[in-house]
């Protein structure tokens, strides 16, 4: 995960440098290039996505029993399948500003009747790669998440708001306006505090959850506008 980290923050860097080339560029070649390579985003663009994934998770979790006082904290993992809507405007040429939701369903034992988890963020998009059929991305959500366990007996539940952020290189290819997207990410989500409706005695309860991870989906996108 470090060494995704770094390579997204590469192209980030990348992007910067492929940009002030850009405005370089002598006059004369300006306008065959803006016509032939920013097709795919511009300034003005209005991108609307829809995605479908799955993400695996190492998380740390700290369970605490009220009645004794004592706590534990335990490191395991999960995975959850996803599904998610975006809309992305760019601001420039290169540079994209949206909102994001995304629906997390996790997987889980027997014991437990779902696990479900809301994000909703502010993505930020840095376009390194403009072609009439191709558009490369990098870039991060930030934002908030929800999270709700609901186990089989008795409507037990332990639920809770953090946060959420992402990093994430994405490759969109277009057939005019549409095209098919992939995406690869590493998300981090944040529970600081989480509340339960189970009043038993003398047991363990989830307080809080930590998860970082690496996810990866497959999705559809519209160009409208420009």
């Amino acid at each position: 995960m470090k060494k995704l980290s770094l390579a997204i923050s590469a192209l980030l860097l990348c992007c910067s440098v492929h940009t002030k080339a850009q405005t370089t560029q002598p006059a004369s070649s300006s306008k065959g290039s803006e016509t032939g390579s920013f097709e795919s985003f511009q300034s003005g663009s209005l991108i609307v996505s829809a995605a479908w994934g799955i993400d695996g998770y190492s998380l740390k979790q700290h369970q605490v029993n009220n009645y004794t006082g004592k706590t534990y904290d335990t490191n395991t993992g999960a995975a959850s399948r996803n599904f998610n809507i975006g809309a992305e405007y760019g601001v420039t040429k290169w540079l994209g500003l949206g909102l994001q939701f995304k629906f997390d369903n996790y997987y889980h034992d027997y014991n437990i009747q779902s696990a479900l988890g809301f994000e909703l963020g502010i993505i930020a998009n840095a376009h390194i790669i403009r072609h009439r059929h191709f558009d490369l991305l990098a870039g991060i959500n930030v934002g908030g998440s929800n999270l709700t366990i609901t186990g089989n007996y008795n409507n037990d539940q332990i639920y809770g708001s953090g946060t959420w952020f992402d990093m994430h290189l994405t490759a969109r290819i277009y057939i005019r306006r549409f095209g098919f997207s992939s995406t690869i990410y590493i998300p981090y989500i944040n529970y600081s505090t989480l509340t339960s409706n189970v009043g038993a005695f003398n047991q363990y309860i989830l307080e809080s959850w930590k998860a970082n991870g690496v996810g990866i989906n497959f999705g559809i996108q519209y160009h409208f506008l420009k």
